[in-house]
């Protein structure tokens, strides 16, 4: 193999490991995954380095969970996109500062990514932990915002019921998997965003 041809695109990574593309830009801005730029400001990933990561994460997500999680994160950037406008006359998002509304994206990516571990994995109590210390980052940021809590529990709300809303539409769409499946997914899901809501709130009731 070629060593032109052992570099390959953001896509290209995102199909060998199975995820969103977003999802890989994000591990890749956060350090966890190796890239280089190409002159145009393209990443470029290296087969062997995403060979890698799968052989150390193991990531075994269901079809099911990585449609639902990428579902919502693309209907929740179409949707704020869209509705942008709308957003700046939401009392929570308008108090944001840009670096604070930043902040807020580069989380929700991270929480999806280790939703898909969860649903992976439900009973890995690492992914929970993983989410409570969101929930805390979340209230942590939106805290130093000046945002109160019912402010806060607006915002997060808002961010999980595009998850919700994938999840039904998906179940009432997609015949591939049996309700059942789907009624797991949904109470894994629930379970999961209570524990970044418990962190969330923790930071708000602490002195």
């Amino acid at each position: 193999m070629s060593q032109s041809s052992e570099w390959v695109s953001l896509g290209e990574a995102a199909e060998i490991i199975g995820v969103h593309p977003a999802t890989i830009r994000n591990w890749a801005e956060r350090g966890e995954l190796p890239f280089k730029r190409t002159p145009g400001g393209h990443r470029r990933f290296r087969r062997s380095d995403l060979q890698q990561w799968l052989d150390s994460h193991r990531l075994k997500a269901p079809a099911e969970a990585q449609v639902v999680v990428q579902s919502a994160l693309g209907r929740a950037r179409l949707e704020i996109g869209k509705k942008a406008h709308q957003l700046a006359d939401l009392d929570w998002y308008d108090q944001l500062s840009p670096e604070g509304r930043a902040t807020m994206r580069a989380q929700g990516l991270g929480l999806m990514d280790t939703l898909i571990n969860y649903l992976a994995n439900p009973d890995a109590d690492i992914e929970q932990q993983t989410a409570h210390r969101i929930g805390e980052t979340y209230g942590t940021l939106l805290k130093n915002e000046g945002l109160k809590l019912s402010q806060a529990l607006q915002g997060y709300f808002y961010f999980v019921d595009f998850l919700m809303e994938a999840v039904i539409q998906l179940s009432e769409t997609t015949t591939s998997a049996p309700q059942a499946t789907w009624g797991n997914i949904m109470r894994q899901v629930n379970h999961y965003t209570r524990r970044v809501l418990a962190g969330m709130i923790m930071v708000y009731e602490s002195a």
